[in-house]
C-alpha cells in the first residue's frame, strides 16, 4: 500500500479526428515525359517485344541480368510516391519493400530536389513482377508516353514514370549491402580458404509458400555445389511476418570468391530468390567474471511458489538454485542448451535474474512475491561470454521460444506480459533497415501485447585522438568528459544501437554510470572516473540513439553500475577502455559458481533488468491495494501498455542532460535548439527512470492512469478534474502528458510504423487548441517534433511564474488523444489500437494544500453522480 496511490481516469468519450487536407509538400521534379522515354523506351521496348511472342515468360527469362516476371524487379524514384504500394499490388506486383535511400549531389540532367534542397532524394521500391503485370505497366508506360491522362485510380503510375531514375533487377549490389559486405570481410580475415564460415540468406517473403520454398531449393543447390552445409533454415509464415531464411556454412574461399565477382551469373549472389545475404546472426552478452562482490548478507525473505509468471528472460542459463533466485526462477530448456553451459560460467543470466528478482541486492534485495520468471536459455555461456548456438538462426530460436511461451493451445507461460531481452547482435549496428529480429519483437508486440526491454548494446574502447594519457588523466572530470564526448560524437558511426535495440515498439534502456550504493574512489594509478558521485552520466560504452527515422532511443536510461575507465596509449593517440571487471564498482547481483556468490555487473544488460524489475513492481501496484485497477484482471496488453507509459511518464532528464544541452546549444548556434535536443536523446531518451513515480504519485502531485482503443482518423477524451486549491494562485506547476501503443508495422513500407497517436488539450473536434493545458504551461524539454516519432507519445509542460488561470466549479481539463495513419495509407480503417494514458500534474512549491487529495475527491463524486 502506498500514501498517494496513482488515480484511474473514468472512461473516455470517443469522438473523430480531425483530417482537413494536409499541407503541400515541396517534391522533386522530373525532366519531362520526353526525356524519361529517351530513357526507358529501349527497357519497354524489348519488354513490348518479348510479350508480343507465343512464350513472354520464357523469352523474357532468357537474359539472366534483364527484367523478368518472377525476378525482383526495382523501382527507384526522386522523392517518393505516394499510394505506389497500392496500385502496384493492383497490377499484379507484390511489393516487398520501400525504402529511402541516400540523397544525391549529382543526379540525372532534367531532375530538380524538392524546395530549396540541394540534393536529390530517392525512394526503392522492391517488387515480384508477373507477365500480367507486365502487359499492365506496358499499357501504362505507352498511355503516358502519348500524353494521355491516367486512368481512374493509375494517378501514382503517372508519378513513378515522370519520377523514375532506375528501372532494374535486385542485383547482387542490393543482396550484399556495405554493412554486410565489411561484416562478412572482417569475419574472413586471416582464415585459411578451408576453414568453414556462416553465412545467412534471407529469402523473399513472398505471400507464396511454393515460391519461396523453389528458390529454397535452388540456393540450396548451389550451396551444395561448393561442398558447403545448410545448418539451419526456417519458414516463419504468420500474418503480417514472413521470414524464410537459411544459416549455410561454406568454405571461406566461396565466400571470398562470392566477393570478389558478386555478378557471376552462377554465384550465390545472383540468385533470384535471395533477398539479402547477411553475417550469421551472433546475439551476445558481454562477459561476466569472477569481480566478487564480497557482500555476506543474508538473503531477504522468500519466493511464493505458487505466483504467477509474469516476465521472461532470453538469456543464457542463469543458476536458478541460488540462495538469491531459489523459488523464484522456473527454466524452460526449450533448445536444449542448458547441457552446453557450463555452471560456473553462467554470470549473465544469473545477473539478470537477480537483478529482475530481487534489484541490487546491496541497496535492495527485497524479492518479488506477486510474480515469478521464467528463463528459456537462448545463448550459451562460456568462459568470454554468452552467444548464440553456432548451428541455429537466432531469428527462429527467438520466435519459437515466444511461441512455446504464449503462442499454443498450452502456452508455458501465458502470464508473461514483459520480456527481459539483454543481448545484442555482434556487429550489427543501426545504419538504416530496422533489422529481422528487431521487426520481429514489433509484430509479437502489435499481435501479442508483449513488450521487450531490450539493451541497446554496449560498444568497445573509444579512439581519443590528439590527446595524451597524461593530460587526460590530470584533466579534471568535467574536462574529460567533454573530451569523450566529442570524441563519440565524431565516432557515431560506431556507436550506434546495436541490434534489435532499433525495435519501434521496445523499451530500450541506456546505462547510466551510477551504482545504488556509494563506493571509495579509485586507488590504482591509471583508472579513472567520468563522473561524480550522484551525477547521472550515461557510461561511455552504453550505444547511442537515436532510433529508427531518428525517434527516440534509446527510450530512457537506468542505473547501469559504475564503469571506470582506463586511459591506454594508441600510437600519438590513447585508446579509452571501460573496467568490465572490478571488485569496488557495479551493482550487486548473485553469481556462480554455488548458491552465495555474488558479482559486481556493468553496463547496458544489467539497466535492462532493473527497468523490467520496475516494470513488474508497476504491474502490481497497479492492481493491488488503492490501485488504480484494485481487484481486476489486467490483460497482458494492458499491462505492458500501462507500465510502458508509466515507465516514460517517470523518466525525468537530469540536470547532467540539461547541461549537455546547454552545451551543445552552444556549441551547434543560433536556431538549432531541435538538433541539441537529439544530441540529449542520444545518450539519456525521455531520461532517468525514477521506479518510484511508477506506482505512486509525486509529492504534491497527482498521478492518473488510464486505457483507451481507437482507431484510425478516430479521438477520445479523458477528463482530468482540476483541483479547486489551484485556481488563481501563483506556483510553479508542471505536467506530463503520455501516451503509449504497440503500432502495426509494415516493413514494406519506408512509413514503417502504421498508426501514430497524440494528445491535444481540447475537448471538440474542431476547438482551438493553445498549446497551454488549461494551467497556463508551456511545452519543456523533448521537442514537439521528436515525440511523434515512435509508439510513445510523452509531452512535458511548465511554468514557474505565471498566475494559474482561475476556474469554476467541477472544472476539468479535456486530453484529447486522437489517431492518424503515419505511414500513408498502410492503416487498416477497422483495426482498433489499444493505447494506455498516463498524465501527472505536480505543484513545484511547498503548499498547504493536497492535489492528489482534491482530484481523488472529484472523481469519487463524479462516479456516484
Amino acid at each position: 500500500m502506498v500514501e498517494r496511490p496513482i488515480l484511474r481516469f473514468p472512461d473516455p468519450v470517443n469522438g473523430t479526428r480531425p483530417t482537413g487536407s494536409p499541407r503541400a509538400q515541396p517534391r522533386p521534379s522530373g525532366p519531362g515525359r520526353a526525356r524519361q522515354g529517351e530513357r526507358f523506351q529501349a527497357t519497354f521496348d524489348r519488354l513490348s517485344a518479348a510479350l508480343a511472342g507465343d512464350d513472354p515468360l520464357v523469352a523474357l527469362r532468357q537474359d539472366p541480368v534483364g527484367i523478368a516476371p518472377e525476378r525482383a524487379l526495382v523501382f527507384v524514384t526522386a522523392g517518393s510516391v505516394s499510394d505506389f504500394a497500392r496500385v502496384a499490388r493492383e497490377a499484379g506486383l507484390e511489393v516487398f519493400s520501400e525504402e529511402e535511400l541516400e540523397t544525391l549531389e549529382d543526379y540525372p540532367k532534367g531532375f530538380q530536389p524538392a524546395g530549396d534542397a540541394a540534393r536529390l532524394a530517392r525512394t526503392l521500391y522492391a517488387t515480384i513482377p508477373t507477365v500480367e503485370s507486365f502487359q499492365q505497366m506496358l499499357s501504362l508506360w505507352r498511355a503516358h508516353q502519348r500524353g494521355e491522362k491516367a486512368p481512374h485510380g493509375a494517378g501514382p503510375w503517372w508519378k513513378v514514370f515522370d519520377l523514375l531514375l532506375e528501372l532494374r533487377p535486385w542485383g547482387p549490389q542490393d543482396r550484399l549491402g556495405d554493412t554486410a559486405r565489411a561484416v562478412i570481410e572482417d569475419r574472413l580475415a586471416f582464415r585459411p580458404d578451408e576453414d568453414p564460415i556462416s553465412i545467412e540468406f534471407e529469402i523473399w517473403p513472398t505471400a507464396s509458400a511454393a515460391k519461396r520454398a523453389s528458390w529454397r531449393g535452388e540456393l540450396e543447390q548451389r550451396v551444395a555445389a561448393r561442398e558447403g552445409l545448410i545448418l539451419d533454415r526456417t519458414s516463419i509464415s504468420e500474418d503480417g511476418f514472413i521470414y524464410e531464411a537459411l544459416l549455410v556454412e561454406l568454405p571461406c574461399l566461396a565466400v571470398r570468391e562470392m566477393l570478389a565477382d558478386p555478378a557471376d551469373i552462377n554465384g550465390l549472389a545472383t540468385l533470384e530468390g535471395v533477398q539479402f545475404i547477411l553475417p550469421q546472426t551472433i546475439g551476445q552478452a558481454i562477459p561476466g567474471g569472477p569481480d566478487a562482490a564480497g557482500d555476506d548478507r543474508a538473503v531477504e525473505g522468500a519466493f511464493d511458489p505458487n505466483a504467477p509468471i509474469r516476465a521472461a528472460l532470453l538469456d543464457g542459463t542463469p543458476v536458478a538454485a541460488h540462495r538469491s533466485l531459489d523459488g523464484g526462477v522456473v527454466i524452460e530448456d526449450m533448445h536444449d542448451l542448458v547441457r552446453l553451459s557450463p555452471v560456473a560460467q553462467r554470470y549473465h543470466a544469473t545477473a539478470m535474474a537477480s537483478l529482475i528478482l530481487r534489484g541490487d541486492l546491496q541497496a535492495d534485495g527485497v524479492p518479488l512475491t506477486d510474480t515469478r520468471l521464467i528463463s528459456v536459455p537462448v545463448l550459451i555461456d562460456k568462459e568470454d561470454g554468452a552467444e548464440t548456438a553456432q548451428n541455429r538462426l537466432f531469428v527462429d530460436v527467438v520466435h519459437t521460444s515466444l511461441m512455446r511461451l504464449i503462442g499454443t493451445d498450452e502456452p508455458a507461460a501465458p502470464d508473461v506480459f514483459v520480456v527481459n531481452f539483454s543481448i545484442g547482435v555482434r556487429d550489427s549496428y543501426l545504419s538504416g533497415r530496422i533489422g529481422a529480429l528487431a521487426r520481429l519483437m514489433d509484430w509479437w508486440a502489435a499481435k501479442e501485447g508483449l513488450l521487450f526491454v531490450i539493451s541497446p548494446g554496449n560498444v568497445g574502447h573509444l579512439a581519443l585522438p590528439g590527446t595524451t594519457t597524461m593530460d587526460f588523466e590530470n584533466a579534471a572530470i568535467t574536462a574529460r568528459r567533454t573530451t569523450v564526448r566529442g570524441a563519440m560524437r565524431d565516432g557515431i558511426f560506431n556507436r550506434t544501437l546495436l541490434a534489435p535495440a532499433e525495435s519501434l515498439n521496445g523499451l530500450t534502456v541506456g546505462a547510466l554510470s551510477l551504482d545504488h550504493v556509494n563506493h571509495a574512489p579509485p586507488q590504482q594509478a591509471g583508472i579513472l572516473k567520468l563522473e561524480e558521485d550522484g551525477e547521472f552520466v550515461p557510461q561511455m560504452t552504453s550505444a547511442l540513439g537515436l532510433g529508427s527515422r531518428r525517434s527516440i532511443k534509446p527510450d530512457l536510461v537506468e542505473a547501469g553500475g559504475c564503469l571506470e575507465v582506463r586511459a591506454m596509449p594508441q600510437g600519438a593517440d590513447i585508446s579509452l577502455r571501460g573496467l568490465q571487471q572490478s571488485s569496488r564498482t557495479g551493482l550487486i547481483a548473485a553469481s556462480p559458481p554455488g548458491q552465495d556468490a555474488t558479482q559486481k555487473s556493468r553496463g547496458t544488460s544489467p539497466a535492462a533488468a532493473l527497468v523490467t524489475r520496475s516494470l513488474l513492481r508497476a504491474a502490481a501496484a497497479l492492481t493491488g491495494e488503492d490501485g488504480p485497477y484494485e481487484g481486476l484482471e489486467l490483460s497482458r496488453r494492458q499491462n505492458a501498455l500501462l507500465t510502458r507509459a508509466l515507465a516514460v511518464n517517470a523518466a525525468r532528464w537530469p540536470q547532467d542532460a540539461l547541461d549537455l544541452y546547454d552545451e551543445e546549444k552552444t556549441r551547434l548556434g543560433s536556431n538549432q535548439h531541435l538538433r541539441a535536443k537529439e544530441e540529449v536523446c542520444r545518450h539519456f531518451g525521455h531520461g532517468y527512470l525514477d521506479g518510484g513515480l511508477m506506482r505512486e504519485s509525486p509529492e504534491a502531485g497527482v498521478t492518473m492512469v488510464g486505457l483507451g482503443s481507437i482507431r484510425k482518423n478516430g479521438a477520445q477524451v479523458f477528463r482530468m478534474p482540476v483541483p479547486p486549491s489551484l485556481s488563481g494562485e501563483k506556483l510553479p506547476r508542471s505536467m506530463r502528458v503520455t501516451l503509449a501503443w504497440f503500432s502495426p508495422v509494415n516493413p514494406s513500407r519506408a512509413q514503417y510504423r502504421l498508426a501514430a497517436l497524440e494528445a491535444v488539450a481540447v475537448n471538440e473536434a474542431g476547438d482551438e487548441d493553445d498549446g497551454r493545458w488549461g494551467f497556463d504551461m508551456t511545452p519543456d524539454g523533448l521537442d514537439a517534433n521528436i515525440i511523434k516519432r515512435g509508439s510513445v507519445w510523452s509531452k512535458r509542460l511548465k511554468n514557474r511564474i505565471q498566475t494559474i488561470p482561475e476556474f469554476g466549479d467541477n472544472a476539468d481539463v479535456p486530453i484529447r488523444v486522437q489517431c492518424r495513419d503515419a505511414s500513408g495509407g498502410g492503416l487498416n480503417q477497422d483495426e482498433d489500437i489499444l493505447y494506455a494514458i498516463a498524465v501527472t500534474l505536480q505543484v513545484e512549491a511547498e503548499v498547504q494544500f493536497d492535489i492528489h487529495q482534491e482530484v481523488a475527491q472529484a472523481l469519487r463524486v463524479r462516479a456516484q453522480a
